[in-house]
């Protein structure tokens, strides 16, 4: 796994220049170039399902932070699971909206600003709306952090993984980063595999996304690493390195040769990138036919 700090040292390694100067630019061209290979196509990697509850009375679902273009919605309520069809204009929207309805058989949802309309308005609480979103990659900035304390314990309640350290310095702002454990010849050490954290609920307490695969650990002095990792898969993380180097030897450090080098690497791995990961399975549920032509506003409707 490449975090950021492995990716400018990378970086620094190929073009031998480690300076400060070389490896602030080198952060600057690996983000560049790695937003440049993940807004290429519509890949796999960058789907993750989420859940929201509803609020009665209230229409609106925010979207995750670093998230867009949802899809795939379906809201359940007790056993039953409805599947709401995506109104893609305002007009539309307006024209359902016209009249406020409140029910929890949630028919139609609208995209707008950040968010996830509802039509009708829920009129309970706590169903459960679930879709699949498409994450955004930030910039990444944040230095490693070397544990100055040690992993004390690593135990899994069902699919929740929960670390503990011996220090009381984790925060929230580590959500979304990468935990590895340092694995060792010696009992109760780490299995050496990055994890993404989910959450911190106290600053000596972790969870991460995916259950741990290695051995429990009850007491432990293991250490660890924390870093920021982008969303590329780790066998393809080096690609934003690629086409930074392409760029330092065309422009900053001119070397034709070099240059084409790693053009040539660059493609080779995004052409087996687009083998692994280009292919995505539809998370749209859509029958493909013209719902709009026959869709029918819900407030017209009378029940007898």
């Amino acid at each position: 796994m490449l975090t950021r700090t492995g990716l400018r040292n990378l970086f620094g390694s190929l073009c031998n220049n480690s300076g400060a100067t070389t490896l602030a630019l080198a952060d600057t061209l690996i983000n560049i170039a790695t937003k440049t290979v993940i807004s290429a196509k519509d890949w796999d990697f960058l789907w993750r399902q989420y859940t929201k509850n509803t609020v009665a009375g209230e229409s609106t679902i925010k979207l995750p932070a670093y998230t867009q273009k949802p899809a795939g919605i379906y809201v359940t309520v007790g056993s039953y699971r409805y599947t709401p069809t995506e109104v893609t204009n305002r007009e539309d929207w307006d024209r359902l909206k016209v009249t406020t309805i409140s029910s929890d058989i949630v028919t139609h949802y609208f995209v707008y600003d950040g968010a996830i309309e509802l039509c009708p308005t829920p009129s309970t609480s706590n169903n459960v709306v679930t879709f699949n979103a498409k994450r955004l990659q930030k910039d990444l900035t944040r230095a490693d952090t070397a544990g100055t304390a040690v992993i004390t314990t690593i135990a899994t309640s069902g699919v929740v993984t929960t670390i503990t350290q011996s220090d009381a310095d984790w925060s929230t702002g580590m959500i979304g980063t990468y935990i590895r454990i340092d694995e060792t010849n010696a009992a109760k050490g780490g299995d050496g595999v990055w994890y993404e954290i989910a959450t911190v609920p106290t600053a000596s307490t972790l969870t991460l996304v995916k259950t741990y695969g290695g051995t429990a650990i009850a007491t432990a002095t293991a250490d660890y690493t924390i870093g920021e990792v982008s969303l590329i898969p780790e066998a393809h993380q080096a690609l934003p390195v690629y086409m930074a180097l392409k760029q330092y030897y065309a422009s900053v450090d001119p070397d034709v040769k070099k240059s084409e080098l790693y053009a040539k690497m660059y493609i080779e791995d995004y052409d087996t990138m687009v083998r692994d990961h280009g292919s995505k399975v539809n998370v749209v549920v859509d029958d493909g036919t013209g719902q709009y032509d026959r869709m029918i506003n819900p407030n017209l409707n009378i029940t007898l």
